[in-house]
């Protein structure tokens, strides 16, 4: 626990307090089912959704226990695979024989074979000895996406791996990656050894709400800086429930709250700090997705309801989804002026406003989603209405004024009295038809752009 009056969002990597680790309830409760069968698992999560942290307190009892479990009989066995992007197979058998030396040393008492054995030999006597005892190792394997890029670890030293677990039943495996393992392999041989076969999926994606809520309000309240209910709701629409973007963005709260008395504090600068600390991040998460992954998350990006979000991690945070704008062009259907035209000509059809081009805009699902009990048509129909009244020229409405032209020919034909076009020119004092076709099509024109100004707003 950290001591009263110190920031307790500091972690940039794995959490180092076991005080700090909420949440990840249903997770935790799948990796110990599986590893109390002697199964293999795969966490797949996007950096910094928590999968060290995991990795790191799965042995922990304390840990096992807030989910009802105790696996007295396991030894986790914490390795980084990130330090054998560069390394040869012997150097990873050498260095795993080591952790497993040390971290087994306190439930047994293990001794490296001598040099007359290879590597895999050194290993698999490892094993053996703690199976001797007993006792079940479990191999926790993080950053697991980075040595199958290693073309010195070859199909034959997978085939190796999947023998331990298998065959000789010797071990269990926990790997770590922000891809599928599938995707990470450095050559199709590889992708395609049996090893990969072995292991069940565990998606480390969002905390839930509940544990948002406990990560934000429980490290700040022990520290001495109470975060009120709508700074909570205020850092939740700002970096959603992803664990790394709620720290971040508590910690420079908890900063200023340090520094400045509670009445004084500027949320904007405090916004454009955390901003600025996780713009870099946001980058690095949008390049680690496929190509099929970004054309989802444009789509989700697009969308309000977070039900229909496949990424909540990323596109739940309004800080990630500023910083995807700025680089990616993220908009919604296309709208021609053949089509407004159509749709004004069709105002009082429900049926037809709801199959136009209109009614798949973001601007609309918004109000359906807030209004879910009235028809979409009724709702297009207001998004017409919103554009149109942005066209107001200020003060009173007069026929005869120029700088309500524009307005005036719309809401003679369209909006309001829905006369003629020959009846609105005569209203307006317009003598000939082709300059009301003209200034019409401009009228026309200037809406188009007003709704789709509205449109670019409701999707930022």
């Amino acid at each position: 626990m950290n001591p009263p009056g110190i920031n307790p969002y500091y972690d940039y990597d794995a959490v180092r307090d076991p005080s700090m680790f909420f949440g990840r309830q249903q997770e935790l409760k799948m990796l110990y089912n599986a590893i109390e069968k002697r199964q293999c698992v795969a966490l797949v999560g996007s950096r910094h959704s928590g999968k060290s942290s995991l990795l790191k307190f799965l042995g922990w009892p304390e840990i096992q226990q807030r989910v009802g479990f105790e696996l007295r009989d396991r030894i986790f066995i914490l390795t980084d695979w990130r330090e054998y992007l560069q390394k040869t197979r012997e150097d990873f058998f050498r260095s795993v024989c080591e952790q497993i030396v040390a971290q087994s040393r306190a439930m047994v008492d293990l001794q490296i074979p001598t040099d007359q054995f290879s590597g895999e030999d050194k290993l698999k006597k490892l094993l053996e000895g703690i199976r001797d005892a007993g006792l079940r190792p479990v191999l926790l394997m993080d950053g697991f996406d980075k040595v199958t890029r290693n073309p010195h670890f070859d199909p034959d030293f997978f085939s190796f791996l999947r023998s331990l677990a298998g065959i000789y039943d010797l071990i269990s495996y926990v790997t770590a990656s922000i891809k599928p393992l599938y995707d990470v392999c450095h050559s199709d041989a590889v992708a395609s050894s049996p090893f990969f076969n072995i292991f069940q999926t565990c998606i480390v994606s969002s905390l839930t709400l509940e544990e948002t809520r406990q990560l934000i309000r429980v490290p700040s309240r022990q520290a001495g800086f109470e975060i009120i209910p709508t700074e909570v709701d205020w850092i939740i629409s700002l970096a959603g429930r992803h664990p790394f973007y709620v720290q971040v963005s508590c910690r420079f709260l908890v900063n200023e709250k340090i520094h400045r008395p509670a009445d004084v504090l500027d949320y904007e600068l405090i916004k454009e700090q955390i901003y600025r600390e996780l713009a870099p991040h946001f980058v690095n998460s949008w390049n680690d997705l496929n190509e099929d992954q970004q054309q989802s998350l444009r789509l989700e990006l697009i969308q309000s309801n977070p039900e229909r979000r496949k990424m909540p991690e990323l596109s739940e945070s309004s800080l990630f989804r500023q910083r995807v704008r700025e680089f990616v062009q993220i908009t919604g259907p296309e709208l021609q002026l053949k089509e407004l035209k159509d749709v004004l000509d069709n105002m009082k059809d429900n049926d037809f406003l709801e199959n136009s081009r209109l009614a798949e805009m973001n601007y609309v699902t918004l109000l359906c989603e807030k209004n879910p009990t009235i028809r979409k048509g009724v709702h297009v129909r207001s998004f017409l209405k919103a554009g149109f009244e942005r066209m107001q020229a200020g003060g009173i409405r007069v026929d005869s004024a120029p700088e309500w032209r524009l307005y005036n020919i719309l809401w003679y034909h369209y909006f309001k009295h829905h006369l003629h076009n020959s009846q609105a020119a005569g209203r307006l004092g317009i003598g000939s038809m082709r300059q009301f076709y003209r200034e019409q099509e401009h009228a026309l024109q200037v809406l188009l752009k007003e709704l789709l100004e509205l449109e670019q707003n409701s999707l930022e």
